[in-house]
C-alpha cells in the first residue's frame, strides 16, 4: 500500500489462497473464524492506524472496543474444589484504581509486596523515553527484580508482559517490554477491528490496488533471484519470473538468507549473524463456537495447572521456581505445569461475526517452536489448551457448537517460516534497539518488513512499523526523497 502509493509499481505475491498471514481467517457455521489470536494493543492510534493516515485514509479500519479490555481467570484447588478467581481488567482509566485493588486481593499480596507492586508499576509509567532505551540490553526479569522477587507478582506481571513477546520474562527485552507497555497504556485503545482480524490487511490491499498494485494468492515463492550483488526478481513455485529491481520479504530472514536467496550472496559475517537469530515461542491454538454467551470481556486470560482440577498450581500461587520449570519443560518438549492461555473474543467486539446470540471464543496456549523434540505428543498439547479452557468457563462443552484446533505444525506451514516462531527475531536483549537487524541487506534492492527486522511493537503492531521503517528506507535509497519526508514526518 505505502509504495504503492507513493508511485513504485508494486506486486504482492501471498503463498497462501487468502492474504493477511495470521490476520487471515474463514467461515463455518455462519462464523467468521480467525487463523491467529488477536486483540490489537494500540488500535486505531498505534501503526497500523498511522499506516492508513500515511496514505490519507485515516479510519479506513473501524476498530472497536468492549467495557471491559479482559478478564484475569484462575482456578485454583483449594478445600476439595476447584475455585475460579476473576478480575476484571477495565478499558476506562477512571477504573484502573478498582482493577489494581481486585488483583492484589486475588494475589493475596500482604501490605509491603503491594506496596513493592504499586512502586513498579508508577515507576514504569512515569520513566523517561531514554530510561526505558537504557533498559533494551537487560531483561524485565532484571527490572522487576529491583522491586520485587515475590511469586504472584513475577507469575502476573510476567505472564501479562509474555504475551506480547511469547517468551518468559528472564529472556525478554526489559527496554522492548516497557516501550510496549507505556505505549498501550498511553494511547488507551486496545482494540479489534469490525469484521475480523482480515479487516485490516483487506483494507490495505484494497488501498494498495486502487493505486495500481497488483495482488496475487495462492502464489508461492521458489527463491529470490539475486546477480551482481542486487536482486532481481522472484522466481514463483510454477517457475514464472518476476523481474524487479526491489524485493520485500516478510518471511523470516532465516529463510530468506538461507533458503530463498542462498548464503553465498551475502558476507560471511552477515549470515553467521542470520543463523543465531532466535524466533520465540510459539501456541497452539482452538476455536470455539458457543451457542450461548458464556464471557462478557474482550478476552479472558490466565495460567492453570495442566492435569486436573486437583493441581493446585496457577499463576496467582506460583514461586520464582514454579514458572523456570513451566518454561524449562516447555523446552524440554514436556506439557508444562502451569498452562498460560489467551483467549480472545472477537464477538464482543463484533456481533456480527457469530449468528445471533451466539459467541466466538479463539484460545492459544504458548508451546515450543518445531525443533524443538516433543515428549508429549502434540494432541497433548492442545488437550492441555483445552482442559485450562473447560476450568475457567464452567459450561464450555455443553454450549459449544464446534472446536477447531490448530497445531504448531500447522501454523508454521500457513505463515512460512521456518520452525514456525510468532516473532521470527524475538524480542530479547541481543535482537532490539540498536542490535535489531535493520531493515536493509547487504544485497542491493532486498528489504526485510514485517516480525523479522526493524521497528518496535508487539505482533501486528510491529510489523506495520517495520514496513513504515523499511518503506522509507526504500524510497531514502531510490532518490524519492519527497515521498520518503511525506510517509516518514519528522524523520
Amino acid at each position: 500500500m505505502l509504495l504503492a502509493h507513493a508511485g513504485i509499481p508494486t506486486t504482492l505475491v501471498e503463498k497462501n489462497r487468502r492474504i493477511g498471514g495470521s490476520c487471515s481467517g474463514y467461515d463455518k457455521q455462519g462464523f467468521h473464524v480467525d487463523i491467529g489470536t488477536h486483540m490489537f494493543c494500540r488500535g486505531d492510534k498505534g501503526p497500523l492506524g498511522e499506516a492508513l493516515r500515511r496514505v490519507g485514509r485515516a479510519g479506513a479500519i473501524d476498530f472497536r472496543r468492549t467495557r471491559d479490555i479482559a478478564e484475569l481467570r484462575f482456578a485454583h484447588a483449594a478445600r476439595g474444589r476447584d475455585e475460579l478467581t476473576r478480575v476484571r481488567v477495565p478499558a476506562e482509566l477512571h477504573r484502573m484504581p478498582r482493577f489494581a485493588w481486585d488483583l492484589a486481593r486475588a494475589m493475596r499480596l500482604p501490605p509491603v509486596e503491594a506496596i513493592r507492586a504499586a512502586r513498579l508499576f508508577a515507576k514504569i509509567l512515569t520513566m523517561s523515553d531514554a530510561e526505558v532505551a537504557a533498559w533494551d540490553g537487560r531483561t524485565l526479569d532484571e527490572f522487576v527484580a529491583q522491586y520485587t522477587r515475590f511469586g504472584p507478582t513475577l507469575g502476573v506481571f510476567g505472564f501479562l508482559l509474555g504475551l506480547y513477546f511469547i517468551l518468559p520474562f528472564w529472556e525478554t527485552s526489559a527496554g522492548e517490554a516497557l516501550h510496549c507497555f507505556r505505549a498501550m497504556a498511553f494511547d488507551n485503545a486496545l482494540s479489534y477491528p469490525r469484521g475480523g482480524s482480515i479487516a485490516i490487511p483487506s483494507a490495505y490491499v484494497k488501498i494498495a490496488e486502487e493505486h495500481g498494485a497488483e495482488v496475487r494468492v495462492g502464489t508461492g515463492v521458489r527463491r529470490i533471484v539475486v546477480a551482481d550483488g542486487a536482486a532481481r526478481g522472484v522466481e514463483l513455485e510454477d517457475g514464472t519470473l518476476l523481474p524487479a529491481t526491489i524485493v520485500v520479504s516478510t518471511s523470516s530472514l532465516r529463510t530468506t538468507v538461507l533458503r530463498l536467496v542462498g548464503e553465498s550472496n551475502f558476507p560471511s559475517a552477515y549470515v553467521d549473524r542470520v543463523k543465531k537469530i532466535r524466533g520465540s515461542y510459539i501456541a497452539v491454538q482452538a476455536k470455539i463456537g458457543l451457542k450461548k454467551k458464556l464471557v462478557d470481556a474482550g478476552a479472558i486470560c490466565g495460567g492453570v495447572g495442566a492435569q486436573d482440577e486437583k493441581d493446585s498450581l496457577d499463576l496467582i500461587h506460583v514461586t520464582q521456581r514454579d514458572l523456570e520449570r513451566m518454561f524449562d519443560a516447555m523446552r524440554g518438549g514436556r506439557v508444562p505445569p502451569i498452562v498460560p492461555f489467551y483467549c480472545p473474543v472477537p464477538t464482543n467486539f463484533d456481533p456480527e461475526l457469530a449468528p445471533p446470540g451466539h459467541q466466538l471464543l479463539t484460545a492459544c496456549a504458548v508451546a515450543p517452536t518445531s525443533d524443538v523434540a516433543l515428549l508429549d505428543a502434540p494432541r497433548a498439547w492442545e488437550d492441555a489448551m483445552m482442559n485450562a479452557l473447560r476450568r475457567v468457563v464452567p459450561h464450555l462443552d455443553e454450549h459449544a457448537v464446534f472446536v477447531d484446533r490448530f497445531s504448531v505444525e500447522f501454523i508454521e506451514k500457513w505463515i512460512g517460516k521456518e520452525f514456525g516462531p510468532a516473532v521470527s527475531t524475538a524480542q530479547t536483549p541481543d535482537q532490539v534497539g540498536k542490535k535489531r537487524p535493520p531493515v536493509h541487506s547487504p544485497v542491493r534492492g532486498l528489504y526485510f518488513a514485517g516480525c523479522n527486522a526493524g521497528a518496535r511493537g508487539v505482533g501486528t503492531e510491529l510489523a506495520a512499523a517495520s514496513a513504515m521503517e523499511c518503506v522509507t528506507r526504500v524510497l531514502w535509497d531510490a532518490g524519492l526523497f519527497a515521498q520518503a519526508d511525506l510517509l516518514a514526518p519528522g524523520t
